[in-house]
């Protein structure tokens, strides 16, 4: 089974959510492939930041401005390895898509992008806790196994 992987399923991974932990082992095991895209990973590797180094996002440029070597060693023994298995899908839409979907589905942006990648690919399964995605007609949620 293909399934689209949002980016609360890595976070809520990496926070020791159990359902999470499920959700991406069908990748791991196999069982289904999984797909991510630059929303997603921009997602993951931002919201990691500020739960691992617990700060404000006011403060998170500054952070890895100047501690870069301490956000590298971050990301690449926490967040790089999420990514292994999964493939990387560009993120193809353009204005009049992505507003489209903001207004037809009621989606803040980066949801839109990620329902907008779903079509193009023709993935009709999304692993994610966001219900928001239950207003996309073509898409089936899994937050759980």
């Amino acid at each position: 089974m293909r399934v689209f992987f949002d980016s609360n399923v890595f976070l809520k991974y990496l926070a020791g959510v159990e359902e999470a932990k499920k959700l991406l082992d069908k990748v791991e095991y196999g069982e289904w492939k999984g797909y991510v895209n630059d929303v997603v990973i921009s997602e993951v590797v931002y919201g990691y930041l500020r739960l691992a180094l617990n700060i404000s996002r006011y403060r998170l440029r500054e952070y890895v401005v100047n501690y870069v070597d301490r956000v590298g060693e971050l990301l690449e023994q926490d967040v790089y390895p999420l990514f292994v298995n999964f493939e990387h899908l560009p993120t193809s839409t353009g204005i009049d898509t992505l507003l489209e979907y903001v207004v037809r589905y009621k989606l803040l942006p980066n949801d839109a992008l990620i329902a907008t990648t779903c079509k193009v690919y023709d993935i009709k399964d999304i692993a994610t806790f966001d219900e928001d995605f239950a207003r996309v007609p073509w898409l089936r949620i899994w937050k759980e196994v």
